[in-house]
């Protein structure tokens, strides 16, 4: 059984049952009111007004307990490998979980998120993603398998090797990546650049009306690939240009 969850999930869950008694309270209050200003003259509905009087002071009480509890959950983040978006659990990973934005498969071993290398498909160039807990690689577009197997070289911290031809090169110059369209999805792509530039709406929503506009420069090529296939995920079109050459990617 896991020992951790999503911080929006429980937020949720006390959220809701913050709501439910809340409401709940409220209404025995209500109902409270209407029996004690129709108590009679004898004061016989007296008895059944201060019982409703208790229940809804307890049903209000027990709602704003839980409203208490939401801000005192605890948050660990946990950063996914594949898109850099902040995953807010209420402690430390003990296993895989999904990412709440790009909804992957996040590889955690040890309660550590593990490194996430890419690879092209040799048949078809499709950009894909590989960690240390990866037995089986099958091309996201594709479909068909890319060879995969673990470096003995050392025992206590093997590694996976990607078969000639179709590993990343990996070179040393800086890339800028630049967004030039958004698609349906204008929602979602506003929320995720929030997240990928640190920046509020407004900041973001002046972004998309100035279009094609650099959002990173000086990042690597891998990072840039990972926040483009990320910004497509939202309906994002970009370019990543080299710095060295400026010439689309």
């Amino acid at each position: 059984m896991r020992s951790f969850q999503r911080v929006s999930d429980v937020i949720e869950v006390l959220a809701e049952k913050a709501l439910m008694v809340g409401f709940g309270g409220i209404f025995v209050l209500v109902f409270a009111s209407l029996v004690f200003n129709y108590k009679g003259a004898d004061n016989a509905g007296l008895p059944l007004f201060i019982v409703l009087l208790i229940i809804g002071l307890g049903l209000v009480g027990f709602a704003g307990f839980h409203l208490l509890q939401i801000r005192k959950v605890e948050r660990v983040a946990s950063d996914c490998p594949y898109c850099t978006y902040r995953n807010d659990l209420t402690a430390v990973p003990d296993s895989d979980f999904l990412c709440q934005s790009c909804n992957r498969l996040i590889p955690v071993k040890d309660g550590a998120i593990l490194k996430v290398d890419q690879v092209r498909c040799g048949f078809c160039n499709t950009l894909n993603y590989y960690s240390e807990k990866t037995d089986v690689l099958l091309c996201e577009e594709c479909n068909r398998e890319i060879p995969i197997a673990t470096d003995e070289d050392d025992p206590d911290r093997p590694r996976k090797r990607i078969a000639a031809g179709f590993a990343v090169t990996d070179d040393d110059d800086l890339y800028e990546l630049i967004l030039t369209g958004k698609g349906g999805k204008t929602e979602e792509l506003i929320s995720a650049l929030q997240h990928m530039l640190a920046l509020n709406r407004n900041q973001v929503k002046q972004m998309l009306d100035e279009l094609p506009v650099t959002m990173l420069t000086g990042i690597t090529k891998k990072k840039a690939e990972i926040l483009q296939v990320q910004l497509s995920i939202h309906d994002g079109i970009s370019e990543i240009r080299s710095m060295s050459n400026n010439q689309p990617r």
